[in-house]
């Protein structure tokens, strides 16, 4: 059984897809602050992973680096791992920029973070699978 402590970071795992959720489908919906729950929810799933593995894991927003704090044969490296993607998306768009690369990046689309959506969904049943915790709503 996981830890009382991953269940809680699972816990927020899920509170943010289901604010995902409200961005995407709610009534004025806004692909931006869902990409960065998406991000939010990929970082604290790597999270959860780390503890899980008895890593305490650093304060950071970059998930390929919070994934590499994994053994390489780590099971769970391989679906978290794509999720680094998305870390950007912690900061990315939410904020002014001066830097050109970040004022000419573009708001990604309801379909994209949909799909984002789907994905984090998968990655959160197979890390429940390798914990031996019962699925959660995702």
């Amino acid at each position: 059984m996981a830890d009382e402590i991953v269940l809680e970071w699972l816990a927020s795992v899920e509170l943010d897809l289901r604010t995902v959720r409200n961005c995407l489908f709610g009534p004025e919906p806004t692909p931006i602050s869902a990409a960065y729950h998406c991000q939010q929810a990929a970082e604290k799933l790597a999270k959860a992973v780390l503890i899980s593995s008895g890593i305490h894991p650093r304060k950071s927003h970059d998930i390929a680096k919070l994934v590499a704090e994994l053994e390489p044969s780590h099971a769970m490296r391989q679906f978290l791992m794509p999720l680094a993607r998305l870390t950007p998306f912690a900061w990315t768009l939410r904020y002014p920029s001066l830097d050109p690369m970040e004022a000419a990046a573009s708001e990604p689309s309801i379909a994209d973070v949909t799909a984002w959506l789907e994905e984090i969904n998968s990655v959160v049943r197979a890390v429940e699978e390798y914990l031996g915790i019962a699925p959660s709503r995702t």
